[in-house]
């Protein structure tokens, strides 16, 4: 139980640091905007791009590994639809529900996975990121271009949305130069690794200078069915898929920890864009990184 706190507790203590550096020293939105913007474009990619391009893909179970998150999010996605559905919710305010019912947060999950199991982590982390990623973001645009019955180029746009995903593209060049075997190209990967290593302290940073504390006690319901969606049905399917498949305890946890991980915070940006229910994306986003403090290691002690 100790040595699980001095490992988790850094991560939330630089997420604590970003809010702290935003309320006092930081104050300029635009700054942190910046940073979000560097670390989605470049940091993040190179990161996935380096672990991607020298991945050992022997003795991983790719396919089962895959079903097993992707059940997860499919299933909370359908009861966060059909549970807004029976309560009658505004077409804008499900869509916000489905973002924070499936969503993940990349950046929180691989630092924590990465910490728990180092690079064999980061390997696992940046597996489930290329699956998630193009799946997550494949079944939200649909949904919410349908739900919200957004005109504008329909599937031609989502597919064109995909196309310029930095995270797509990192991904696909990085399994690229694996299959090839130039994963470890000396100045390349070596470049692409130390911005890496930057990445997850900044993007965490930004975590915490996104958080808003104010807004938890409106909409209850909604933020209700979000929550039950990210926080039990989506990790418990992924537990009883994970033991249907027996994967093993190490792939077992870096799932159980993407399907516990907070929305991400690209989830406000496209409520905003697409129109849906952004001030209720921007209460889920902040609650459930608080209680990620108090879930994500309860659910690392309980699986060891």
């Amino acid at each position: 139980m100790i040595d699980l706190g001095l490992l988790i507790a850094p991560i939330f203590l630089i997420i604590l640091l970003g809010n702290i550096l935003k309320s006092f020293l930081i104050t300029d939105e635009d700054v942190w905007n910046h940073l979000n913007k560097l670390a989605y474009w470049v940091l993040f990619p190179c990161l996935l791009f380096n672990k991607t391009s020298v991945i050992d893909f022997a003795g991983i179970e790719i396919g089962a590994l895959s079903l097993t998150v992707i059940s997860g999010f499919s299933l909370a996605v359908a009861f966060c639809f059909i549970v807004s559905k029976l309560a009658g919710l505004s077409a804008p305010t499900i869509t916000s529900v489905i973002q924070g019912g499936g969503r993940h947060n990349a950046f929180l999950a691989l630092a924590i996975i990465s910490q728990l199991y180092g690079e064999q982590g980061a390997m696992l982390g940046a597996i489930i990121i290329a699956v998630l990623v193009t799946f997550t973001n494949i079944v939200v645009n649909i949904s919410m271009t349908v739900i919200l019955n957004t005109k504008g180029g329909g599937i031609i746009r989502i597919l064109s949305d995909l196309k310029r995903n930095p995270f797509i593209f990192a991904i696909a060049v990085g399994a690229l130069f694996n299959l090839l075997g130039l994963g470890n190209l000396p100045i390349l990967h070596t470049l692409t690794l130390s911005i890496g290593e930057t990445t997850l302290t900044i993007a965490l940073l930004c975590v915490g200078a996104g958080l808003r504390m104010k807004g938890f006690g409106e909409k209850i319901i909604p933020t209700f069915i979000a929550l039950v969606g990210k926080f039990i049905i989506f990790p418990l399917t992924v537990y009883l898929m994970a033991n249907f498949f027996a994967l093993p305890p190490v792939m077992t946890m870096a799932a159980m920890i993407f399907a516990v991980s907070p929305t991400g915070a690209a989830s406000y940006p496209l409520a905003k864009q697409m129109g849906g229910d952004a001030p209720l994306m921007a209460t889920l986003i902040s609650l459930q990184t608080l209680l990620s403090v108090i879930i994500i290691p309860l659910i690392i002690i309980l699986l060891s």
